[in-house]
């Protein structure tokens, strides 16, 4: 059991270290190519950002138990929504919003709880898979043709060969250490007793959402919140749709309605706070940020004493 607890954490940070790094490397690779903030962050950003759970989640499926997989997205997207942003404005200054995804709230939240209604029948099948990805690629189709929205474009040149070669390493890298996270995450789900789903719901859930938190706090500080708010945005919209696609087209997953439902309501009001509060004023605030950690909390002492 130590043996797997320590390869876990080891897996962990490497994993969020290499993420860090292509997040990096990605930002200069969009700068040379002169795209916008807004596109950056929510495609690109967001993107290599939902990687280090979208390996996960893919490995997992092909050995046989994409529980960690789903409990990995599901867990991280509402870590994201509530957890992330909140810190993010709390370590940083009130996060200012100007991202048309928030014009477009009702057809956002239908994404994220998309997965939940279509497994709400005890099994997300590869036609729920196709549907969710159609979905998916749709929305993030719609916000490319949306161009008026997308500001400040990048300005400065870098050495985008040298940054490529960097982001295919660290890819690589993501994908090592996430073969290593669900190998560990498995045998430690036995020893101690645990659902597998649990694990990825929490603890795996928990470090892979760490690229889209030091992004978005650096985005934040440097005084583009519209970037933090696009990463975290982007990130969850891939892993509701995309990334829970992927995995269902590879293997069918069978889910414990249970467990769904109440995973489900969680992520319904962290959509619902989200939204709500970034639509005040055009602004996220403290005392927002505030009540979306406590909530973030709340969730997590539900799962534990679900066990």
């Amino acid at each position: 059991m130590y043996k797997e607890v320590i390869i876990f954490i080891v897996a962990c940070l490497a994993l969020v270290k290499s993420a860090e790094y292509a997040v990096k490397s990605v930002e200069h690779i969009a700068r040379f190519f002169r795209l916008t903030e807004f596109v950056t962050s929510f495609l690109l950003v967001a993107f290599v950002s939902a990687m280090p759970e979208g390996f996960i989640s893919v490995i997992s499926a092909l050995k046989g138990d994409p529980s960690i997989g789903v409990g990995t997205l599901l867990g991280g997207n509402i870590a994201d929504l509530t957890l992330i942003l909140g810190l993010v404005t709390l370590a940083g200054h009130p996060v200012k919003i100007h991202s048309s995804i928030i014009k477009k709230d009702l057809y956002f939240a239908i994404l994220m709880l998309l997965p939940i209604l279509l497994g709400l029948n005890g099994v997300i099948s590869r036609l729920d898979g196709l549907i969710l990805l159609t979905a998916g690629t749709s929305f993030l189709i719609v916000l490319l043709k949306e161009k008026q929205y997308f500001h400040k474009p990048f300005q400065m040149k870098d050495h985008w060969i040298k940054h490529f070669i960097i982001f295919s390493v660290c890819i690589a890298l993501m994908l090592l250490s996430a073969h290593f996270i669900v190998q560990s995450s498995h045998s430690l789900a036995i020893s101690i007793g645990i659902p597998s789903i649990l694990i990825g719901l929490v603890l795996v859930a928990l470090g892979t959402t760490l690229p889209e938190f030091i992004f978005s706090l650096q985005s934040v500080r440097a005084g583009h919140g519209d970037m933090a708010v696009g990463d975290l945005l982007g990130v969850v919209v891939v892993d509701a749709c995309i990334m829970m696609g992927i995995i269902s087209l590879i293997s069918p997953i069978t889910v414990n309605l249970l467990t769904l439902s109440i995973v489900g309501i969680f992520t319904f009001f962290a959509v619902l706070f989200a939204l709500l509060f970034m639509r005040t004023d055009g602004m996220l605030t403290k005392n927002e940020a505030m009540a979306m950690v406590f909530f973030y909390i709340a969730f997590v002492v539900v799962q534990i004493l679900m066990r």
